[in-house]
C-alpha cells in the first residue's frame, strides 16, 4: 500500500457521522467493512428476532419446559443463530484478519459449545462445592479446569483468547448484532466510556460465587449461586432486546463480570497494544472502527506508546485498518521473539489465503477440531453415566478426582 505523507483531520471519538471520504480513502475499498455501515430496516427486523429468539429458547429451557426443548426453543438455540448468521457474517466481511476470527470464533462455539455438549456430554474435574455438575465446556464456572487453563492462556495472550475466538456471549454479538454496529445504534463518547465501570458490580458478584464453590455446600451458598446466575443470564439476554439502542456490544462494555475477570488479566498480563506516536497521523480510524469505545490512538499517545486497558477484547480491527501501520499487538510471543512485529502487515500476511503456510495453519485447526469431537464422544462413551461418573473419571485421567 502507498505510504500515507499527509496528515488527516483527527476525528473526535464521540462522532456520530460516517468517515469523511479522505479518510476513507487510506483504506482500499475492499477492506473498508470494518467501518461501521447502515442496514436496511429489515435486516436488523431480522437480527433482533433473532435476538428475541435465543432469549426465548432459554427461558423455555430454564422454566417453561415446552415441546419438550426442542434444538428450536431450547439454550442451544443461541449457538444454532451463531453459526447460521456466522455463515453470513463470514462470507461478507472484507477484513483478513476479522475473517479468519471469525471463523475460528464460529467454529468453536459450533463444535465446542454446541455439538460436544449436546451429543457427547461429560463433566470436567473441578474443586470445590458446585450447584450443578459443569459440563465440558465451563471456563465461565471458577474452579473447573478450564477456568484455570483459560485464566493462564488470558494472562500469555490476552482477552482475544477467549472473547475474540472463543465465547459464544461475544459471538451472537459479534454475528447477529452486526448491523447494529453503526454509531446510530453504538453509545460513543466520554459518558458511555465511564459507563464501563458498570461491570465492577458483576464481578463483585462473581467473587462472591468464587467464594461459594469454595465452601461446604448449605442454603446460603446454594441460594447465592442461584442468585448469580440469575443476575448474569437475566441482563445478558435482555440486553438482546436493547441492542437497538445500546449497540451489539453493550453487556460486553457494561455488564459481563467476566469479560472483567479476563480484563484484570489484561492490565497485568503481557498483552497489550503497542502505539507509535512518531507514525501516527491522528486519523481516528481506530476509535472508530472499536465496538469497545476505546480511545485508542489519545490512550496511546497519553501513556507512552502502550494501549493497556481492561476493555479491549483483541478483535484486531484498529491494528488491521490503521492506514500508518502505527499498531501492533504485544503479547508473551514479543518476549520469546523481540524483533516480532504485529502490526498491519503480519497480520494481514498470515491470513492470505494464497500463501500455502496459511492454508496448512487452516487445515490443521479443522484437524484439531476434529479430534476434540473424536476425544469427546471417546470420553463421554467411557465416562457413561452421571451415577457412574465419581468412580471412573480417577481412572480415566489417571489422577484422583479433585472434589464432587
Amino acid at each position: 500500500m502507498t505510504a500515507v505523507t499527509h496528515r488527516v483531520i483527527p476525528i473526535q471519538p464521540d462522532a456520530g457521522k460516517p468517515a469523511p471520504r479522505h479518510i476513507r480513502r487510506l483504506m482500499p475499498v475492499n477492506q473498508q467493512r470494518s467501518l461501521a455501515g447502515r442496514y436496511a430496516g429489515w435486516v436488523k427486523m431480522l437480527s433482533w428476532l433473532a435476538f428475541a429468539w435465543a432469549f426465548a429458547g432459554w427461558l423455555n429451557d430454564t422454566w417453561f419446559y415446552q415441546f419438550n426443548t426442542p434444538l428450536w426453543l431450547n439454550r442451544y438455540t443461541e449457538y444454532a443463530l451463531i453459526l447460521i448468521f456466522g455463515l453470513w457474517r463470514i462470507w461478507a466481511e472484507k477484513n483478513p484478519y476479522t475473517r479468519k476470527r471469525l471463523l475460528l470464533l464460529v467454529g468453536n462455539v459450533a463444535v465446542l459449545w454446541w455439538a460436544i455438549p449436546w451429543l457427547f456430554p461429560f463433566i470436567e474435574p473441578h474443586v470445590g462445592y458446585l450447584a450443578g455438575l459443569p459440563a465440558f465446556p465451563a471456563l465461565h464456572t471458577p474452579g473447573t479446569i478450564t477456568f484455570f487453563l483459560v485464566l493462564a492462556a488470558v494472562f500469555l495472550f490476552g482477552r482475544r483468547v477467549i472473547c475474540g475466538w472463543n465465547c459464544p456471549c461475544v459471538a451472537i454479538r459479534e454475528v447477529v448484532g452486526f448491523p447494529f454496529r453503526h454509531n446510530d445504534h453504538v453509545p460513543r463518547g466520554t459518558w458511555p466510556w465511564r459507563l464501563r465501570h458498570l461491570k465492577w458490580l458483576w464481578f463483585a458478584l462473581y467473587l462472591g460465587a468464587m467464594w461459594a464453590v469454595t465452601r461446604p455446600a448449605n442454603n446460603t451458598t446454594t441460594a447465592f449461586l442461584g442468585f448469580f446466575g440469575l443476575m448474569v443470564g437475566l441482563p445478558y439476554f435482555i440486553t438482546f432486546l436493547l441492542t437497538p439502542w445500546i449497540g451489539n456490544r453493550g453487556y460486553c462494555r457494561f455488564l459481563c463480570p467476566y469479560g472483567a475477570t479476563f480484563g484484570l488479566l489484561n492490565q497485568v498480563g503481557m498483552f497489550r497494544i503497542d502505539h507509535d506516536a512518531k507514525t501516527c497521523i491522528e486519523c481516528g480510524l481506530c476509535v472508530k472502527v472499536c465496538d469497545m469505545n476505546i480511545p485508542v490512538w489519545q490512550m496511546g499517545k497519553s501513556a507512552g506508546g502502550r494501549v493497556k486497558t481492561t476493555e479491549c477484547m483483541g478483535c484486531g480491527r484498529c491494528i488491521t485498518e490503521c492506514p500508518t501501520q502505527s499498531l501492533a499487538f504485544h503479547d508473551v510471543r514479543n518476549t520469546i521473539f523481540p524483533r516480532l512485529d504485529q502490526n498491519r502487515p503480519f497480520l494481514r500476511a498470515r491470513n492470505d489465503w494464497s500463501r500455502p503456510l496459511v492454508r496448512l495453519r487452516a487445515a490443521g485447526y479443522l484437524l484439531v477440531l476434529g479430534i476434540t469431537l473424536a476425544g469427546a464422544w471417546y470420553y463421554s462413551a467411557q465416562v457413561g453415566t452421571l451415577n457412574e461418573l465419581p468412580a471412573r473419571m480417577g481412572a480415566l485421567c489417571g489422577l484422583p478426582v479433585l472434589s464432587w
